[in-house]
């Protein structure tokens, strides 16, 4: 399981470019940890835990990466030149998403709860997603937004905060 894991983050990393893609590194890690919950050897899962502690702290300390491994991500999850992401370990992550450098997703003060992310997303870089709202299925997330409110599907929201920008007025969509 985890080497069809891997295999994929592989591909969608550029192949032989992934190896100097510090995002295709933290979803390994990430893989690792996921991969350790599974064990059902108390030894086995205490073993790997260990190694996973390791690596993990190696990929925030080296490059500034924080996916914890109790984050639910779905199939065909892209780091996109991930230095400087932070997610939440509750936050769920549909299929399909892409992620940019410098994106944090998580909690707030003063608002319990953390973002929910639909399938085929794309948050640009330097993003901020904060509280208990949705991005919903196709939204996209422009550079340097702060998203504290829910994002309807298909939409594109830039600012701060965040607000919908009327069709053709805005960031290119990716089909476009």
């Amino acid at each position: 399981m985890i080497a069809e894991w891997l295999d994929g983050d592989y591909r969608r990393h550029g192949g032989r470019d992934a190896l100097v893609e510090p995002g295709f590194w933290a979803l390994g890690v990430y893989r690792v940890g996921r991969w350790a919950m599974a064990r059902r050897s108390p030894a086995g899962r205490w073993a790997m835990d260990r190694v996973y502690r390791a690596l993990s702290a190696g990929a925030q300390l080296g490059l500034g990466v924080a996916v914890p491994r109790e984050v639910a991500i779905g199939e065909g999850f892209h780091l996109l030149h991930g230095n400087g992401v932070r997610i939440h370990p509750e936050v769920v992550i549909g299929d399909r998403v892409t992620i940019m450098h410098e994106v944090t997703i998580g909690a707030t003060i003063g608002r319990s709860g953390v973002p929910r992310i639909e399938d085929d997303v794309l948050v640009g870089a330097g993003a901020k997603i904060l509280g208990p709202i949705r991005v919903g299925a196709g939204a996209l997330i422009a550079p340097n937004s702060l998203v504290i409110s829910d994002v309807p599907p298909g939409a594109t929201v830039m600012g701060v905060p965040a607000r919908v920008v009327p069709s053709g007025t805005g960031a290119p969509r990716r089909d476009e």
